[in-house]
């Protein structure tokens, strides 16, 4: 999402090493999108720089040539107290940091090698600018309360005061630091709390907003008729306004007027109401009918007029707009300061050096504009014209702050309703009692229940009844224990029932208390379906394996049993190849078996040591003269008889396809060498020629894994892809599914298998995805 100028935060880094400077702008920029970051090459660049303004926080290094960085920072100090500036430094030391705090560093980060260091700078910016922003606001908001003349207090929710302008404390005849912490009865009369209690707050709660005539009492005990206007915020203080009416009264009419554009303010839900009603005030009720209001523009990052009266433009024309950095109220906008000419054409700072303005006000109203009024008469203000206008532009912002809030509460709302609506699952909010208190269009979608029948239902109301307590089981399950999982049909308002699996998780407000269940509902019916089939599959499975091993292996063994017989009472040349047809077949019918039984995922997973599995299989494997190299220390998590099934499957493979193209069998790096323990006797009658050498079998490290390799004649590049179909081998009489039982045991432990050409021109068996342990 594209950042709005607003948004965005201007970073200066100074720094000798103009390589590294533009390094770190680049990683910084990608770590937070709002960052837009300049360099300079030393503190005299890095200071010119600064004065051409738009830099919200600086970011430089310490050993920089002629001036240091602490020495930069006491420079930009000077003009820039407030300035975020971060040191960001290889020279690491205690008095550099103690001197880089007493010249007022915002922050201090010690350059580091690796990536992270850049995600932390860019969030130390970030809260470094967010901070001086804040405070910023805040102290435009206060200084402008200060400036009215008005007696302005803020009033905690438990009826202590918890800020005072220094005109309310003088009405009352306190300093404002003594009020601060006091009930706000301390300035009513003791006969008029209860009246007070009893009239004003219930009508302040049922409205938002009370002004009228009260009585008040000063420190020293007298009392005096005071003007007062109360407004309750968002966030249950007030705010209190409160003239001596017995002091000012050549103001009374004005006041009064200001007290009801109050709730005109309070009830404006745009910038454009806000503006209507300051111009309008400053119109009909103080007098001063050239008035405008400017508003902010991000896209432009300029000020633009948005409200203007009639006599404004009869004095101007139509106002113009204030680019960045231009005029006086680009000045008053960015430092939160009023301003007030008696002749503004003497003003160096003008826009227009033509002006027929002569007397101006300029008011800021926070971030969100200005409002400017003028008079075409210089020395036109008269002396409670000012007071009153920062009293009405403090009004005017705390509406614009509201609606600020609002908007962005608004459309944070949207945006997650977005998000949630986007969803394909199903996403709820449920209270300590199940009801539903929050969900996304996809629930009122499955069950065909709209949001008002939604309402008034319990989660448990969407199941059938024997799932009901099951399902509300569930439910406190994850109020007490944080988290619960459960699975049922849901019923649908047309009586569909549709497998769902409902996850649920503890919710609890900022204080920790539990508040309900939030969680996702996810159609499982393909996964179920999905299921079911395997399940049948597996029955199939099953049964065919029950048909091999019985009716298949009974007849093989009568048949070679009757060879075996032949074999005693005659000699011919056709019984070896008999005896090796019954043989092949036993070997089919064992392969075929563990086809069908080692498909599933391993079962009885747990780390185990490879080298100790390669060993064990070797010796179980007619290996001839081959011989094992295994080049592993790797701990592993496998099924130990499904991987035993792997290994012995490869090492088969291995020697059976193995060429006449041998390599030493010595090896030089210390690597263990197993020779095969199967005797002389029960070598196979037809053995691969090895030319006097036997295939090298290496079981090594790869990867994320491990592999398996030799260095016989090989796989060709084109025949790669097909070596794990059923039925494919390149050996007479092979049953071509060795491999396809090693795809089948891999898959299962979520393993990939792929297979190279190794070092020594044979095959490599490569698998990855292979968990291990240190």
């Amino acid at each position: 999402m594209e950042q709005s100028t607003a948004d965005r935060i201007r970073v200066l880094h100074v720094e000798d090493d103009g390589d590294f400077a533009e390094m770190v702008a680049t990683c910084i920029e990608r770590e937070n999108d709002r960052l837009v970051v300049e360099t300079a090459t030393s503190a005299g660049d890095g200071l010119d720089r600064l004065e051409d303004g738009g830099v919200d926080c600086i970011v430089s290094d310490y050993d920089m040539g002629q001036r240091n960085g602490i020495e930069f920072l006491e420079a930009v100090r000077e003009d820039h107290p407030e300035l975020p500036f971060i040191l960001f430094t290889g020279k690491g030391s205690e008095e550099v940091a103690s001197d880089a705090i007493s010249a007022g560093v915002t922050d201090y980060l010690q350059k580091q090698t690796g990536a992270d260091q850049y995600a932390i700078l860019a969030n130390r910016v970030v809260n470094a600018v967010e901070r001086a922003r804040a405070e910023q606001a805040k102290r435009r908001h206060l200084d402008a309360i200060e400036a009215a003349q008005e007696g302005i207090s803020i009033v905690a929710e438990s009826g202590e005061y918890v800020y005072v302008n220094q005109a309310y404390a003088d009405i009352y005849g306190y300093e404002p630091e003594e009020m601060l912490g006091e009930s706000f009865t301390i300035t009513y009369p003791d006969e008029d709390i209860e009246l007070v209690q009893a009239d004003v707050i219930p009508d302040l709660e049922e409205t938002g907003v009370w002004s009228g005539e009260t009585t008040g009492v000063r420190a020293d005990g007298t009392t005096f008729v005071e003007d007062h206007t109360l407004a309750k915020t968002k966030d249950g203080e007030l705010i209190c306004s409160v003239w001596d009416k017995s002091e000012r009264k050549s103001r009374e009419r004005a006041i009064e007027g200001l007290h009801c554009t109050v709730r005109s303010f309070m009830q404006a839900t745009s910038f454009a109401d806000v503006a209507e009603t300051a111009t309008e005030a400053m119109r009909d009720i103080l007098g001063l009918p050239a008035a405008a209001v400017y508003r902010y523009d991000e896209d432009e990052d300029c000020l633009r007029p948005t409200v203007w009266t009639e006599e404004t433009e009869a004095i101007l024309g139509e106002p113009p707009a204030f680019p960045r950095g231009e005029g006086i109220a680009w000045q008053v906008f960015e430092d939160g300061e009023r301003q007030v000419y008696d002749d503004v054409s003497t003003a160096e700072d003008r826009l227009n050096e033509d002006t027929s303005m002569r007397s101006e006000m300029i008011l800021p109203l926070g971030d969100h504009g200005v409002l400017l009024v003028g008079v075409d008469d210089a020395d036109a203000f008269e002396t409670t014209d000012v007071p009153l206008a920062q009293t009405l532009a403090v009004h005017a912002t705390t509406a614009l702050d509201g609606i600020a809030s609002e908007r962005d509460l608004r459309e944070e709302r949207e945006f997650v309703d977005q998000a949630l609506n986007a969803l394909a699952d199903v996403f709820y909010v449920l209270d300590t009692d199940g009801m539903f208190r929050r969900w996304n269009d996809r629930l009122a979608a499955a069950t065909g229940y709209d949001d008002a029948e939604i309402a008034d239902l319990e989660l448990s109301d969407l199941f059938p009844q024997d799932d009901t307590e099951r399902v509300r089981s569930a439910i406190a399950t994850a109020l007490s224990e944080g988290h619960a999982t459960v699975e049922a049909d849901l019923v649908t308002a047309d009586g569909d029932r549709v497998p769902y699996e409902f996850t649920g998780a503890r919710l609890t407000d900022t204080s920790g208390d539990v508040t309900g269940v939030v969680g996702m509902g996810r159609d499982i019916s393909e996964r179920t379906e999905r299921e079911q089939r395997l399940e049948r599959q597996n029955e199939r499975l099953s049964e065919f394996a029950s048909i091999v091993s019985h009716d298949l292996r009974n007849p093989l063994s009568v048949a070679r049993g009757r060879m075996e017989m032949i074999q005693e009472e005659c000699d011919s040349e056709h019984v070896d190849p008999v005896v090796g047809a019954h043989e092949r077949m036993e070997t089919m019918i064992d392969e075929i078996l563990t086809l069908a039984r080692e498909g599933d995922a391993a079962t009885e997973p747990e780390f185990v040591s490879l080298a100790d599995v390669a060993a064990d299989c070797w010796h179980n494997v007619e290996t001839d003269e081959a011989s094992l190299s295994v080049q592993t220390d790797l701990t592993i998590r496998a099924d130990r008889c499904q991987l035993q099934q792997l290994l012995e499957n490869l090492f088969h493979n291995a020697v059976e396809h193995a060429s006449a193209s041998r390599h030493e069998s010595q090896t030089s790096d210390g690597t263990v060498k197993y020779n095969s323990t199967i005797p002389p006797s029960q070598a196979p009658a037809d053995p691969v020629e090895h030319d006097g050498e036997g295939v090298t079998v290496t079981v090594g490290d790869a990867d994320d894994g491990f592999y398996v390799a030799d260095d016989g004649q090989g796989i060709p590049e084109p025949d790669r892809d097909g070596v794990f179909e059923a039925g494919r081998s390149s050996v007479p009489g092979g049953t071509g599914l060795g491999l396809r039982i090693v795809e089948q045991i891999a898959d299962g432990h979520g393993w990939a298998v792929d297979v190279h050409e190794s070092e020594g021109g044979g095959a490599r068996i490569v698998l990855s995805g292979v968990e291990t342990r240190a």
